[in-house]
């Protein structure tokens, strides 16, 4: 059985857990919830990494993205085929 990890909180009253402990990496995020008098950390689903970018980061990503995307090959869907009393036919 492994030797248990005793943890202390520094001088502001944090607690600070080695992430060895946890098993996560940098910029893990978890929930802290209540369990009677133990507290649990659960791991939060990680994140897409667009919903971590900034908006102008978020939009050249997308661009570059659409870039890289084949090029369409064959005729393109006529306009008169877009018009609205032709969508339902």
């Amino acid at each position: 059985m492994a030797e248990p990890t005793i943890l202390e909180t520094n001088a502001s009253g944090e607690l600070q857990i080695p992430a060895e402990v946890l098993g996560a990496g940098p910029g893990a995020r978890f929930r802290l919830e209540h369990e009677g008098p133990a507290l649990r950390l659960i791991p939060e689903a990680s994140r897409a990494l667009w919903e971590n970018l900034p908006p102008q980061e978020r939009a050249r990503t997308f661009h570059d993205w659409v870039s890289r995307l084949p090029k369409r090959k064959g005729p393109a869907i006529p306009a008169e085929a877009l018009r609205r009393e032709n969508l339902y036919d």
